[in-house]
């Protein structure tokens, strides 16, 4: 067994629909090795923040065939930019994702365009992108975004 099948054994509660990986600190290459367990099928709430997942292990992530029933991601701080941000907000491998939080990343304007811009954002009913480091261009795209309009939880603000 690897280390993240061990995580995964030791984390994933609510008979499978919760796996709380908080501050584990799997980087990624875990986040990736994770990506392609098909113990993921059954999660619907997916807790990483404090990973250093970055990009690439977002990326991963949105292109997981292993996450369709996916409703909750919280990736907070996990040093993720603009590259992961748009593989997120374009994936159509997350059918069920509702809502999204990534605080204290860093997102820029290319990220909160993409996802203002995303047809897939429309299904959100949280997006939670405070303390990222998009400018008022990024602000703005996703305050004005009628992708957006009616997302109930919509944390754009930067300070």
């Amino acid at each position: 067994m690897s280390k993240i099948d061990d995580l995964i054994k030791d984390n994933l509660l609510e008979n499978g629909t919760i796996l709380n990986l908080r501050d584990k600190y799997i980087g990624i290459r875990g986040c990736m090795e994770l990506a392609t367990k098909d113990s993921l099928r059954s999660v619907k709430h997916l807790i990483l923040p404090g990973n250093q997942i970055a990009d690439e292990g977002l990326e991963a992530l949105a292109e997981s065939p292993h996450l369709g029933n996916l409703e909750i991601l919280n990736i907070n701080h996990n040093d993720i930019g603009d590259d992961g941000a748009v593989s997120l907000a374009n994936s159509v491998n997350l059918p069920k994702l509702k809502e999204i939080t990534m605080f204290g990343n860093v997102i820029g304007d290319i990220g909160a365009q993409a996802f203002a811009n995303s047809p897939v954002s429309k299904k959100y009913v949280k997006l939670d992108l405070y303390k990222n480091q998009y400018t008022e261009i990024g602000y703005k795209a996703l305050t004005e975004s009628e992708n957006l309009k009616n997302c109930e939880e919509l944390e754009v603000y930067r300070d």
